[in-house]
């Protein structure tokens, strides 16, 4: 069985200490292929250095994550643009809104997405899609990001132009989502015990239409939750999502791998 992680940030700090004994692990686990993403300007590079350690097993997106918008200025867009050519690069991303943290107002976080989303169509690379929402009623992330994307034109050859990371919205929020030809991404939240919601809307969705990531060192499954998350953990996420769906756990790696290389393209 070949599993995917297809949202990853190894390069996080809370891997420094043991970074080569955590990828040994993750492919000791049947976890074959990750995609590394590198949301800041500081991370570019060492995205880049990640997936030449590990060629054919990590790739990586490249853009800008709504929080480190602030610091992020159009003139940058060539850099980023640079990275976005190089072999490694699978995809635009992470980009969206975040109504969580202080990301900075709609119109600013709307700028930031529309300056990033013509290197899609410039280097036929597919979106990683981030969208929180706020604390408050009406901070509505994926009401925002879907509407916005309402205008976005860009067509892949492929079955999906974008994912939704670490999907946590409504039926109507994933519906939209899907319309868009975006996929959607379950990590370990999937796995929670009173996550009954989110387990029903992706069960509509259809396995069809999701692939498997962990997001880590962020949203250990069940099983690890309190302790660092890596990519080793997608099999327990897969094997709830097979639960779930009322498949073999091989049927459920093997059609989420497909849906992984629909959406990425083999790497």
């Amino acid at each position: 069985m070949l599993f995917v992680d297809t949202h990853a940030h190894l390069n996080d700090p809370a891997f420094d200490a043991e970074r080569p004994a955590v990828m040994d692990n993750i492919f000791a686990a049947g976890v074959g292929k990750v995609v590394e993403i590198a949301c800041a300007p500081g991370e570019w590079a060492q995205g880049v250095r990640l997936a030449a350690a590990y060629p054919g097993r990590v790739a990586c997106a490249f853009g800008v994550h709504p929080e480190y918008g602030k610091t992020f200025s159009l003139s940058m867009l060539p850099e980023l643009a640079s990275f976005m050519s190089l072999p490694c690069a699978v995809a635009l991303g992470e980009a969206g809104i975040d109504y969580w943290w202080d990301a900075g107002t709609r119109e600013e976080q709307l700028a930031l997405l529309g300056s990033q989303l013509p290197l899609c169509a410039k280097f036929a690379k597919p979106a990683v899609f981030h969208a929180r929402n706020g604390k408050q009623p009406g901070q509505n992330a994926y009401a925002d990001l879907l509407a916005s994307l309402e205008r976005w034109d860009y067509r892949p050859a492929r079955k999906f132009r974008g994912v939704l990371h670490c999907f946590s919205g409504s039926w109507a929020d994933a519906r939209a989502g899907l319309d868009l030809g975006l996929a959607l991404g379950v990590n370990g939240t999937f796995t929670y015990k009173n996550n009954h919601g989110l387990r029903d809307t992706i069960k509509k969705a259809g396995l069809e239409n999701i692939v498997l990531e962990t997001d880590c060192p962020y949203l250990p499954p069940q099983s690890a939750r309190g302790k660092r998350n890596d990519p080793s953990f997608i099999p327990e996420i897969a094997a709830r999502v097979a639960a779930e769906f009322g498949v073999s756990l091989e049927d459920a790696a093997q059609k989420t791998t497909a849906n992984a290389f629909e959406l990425f393209g083999q790497f």
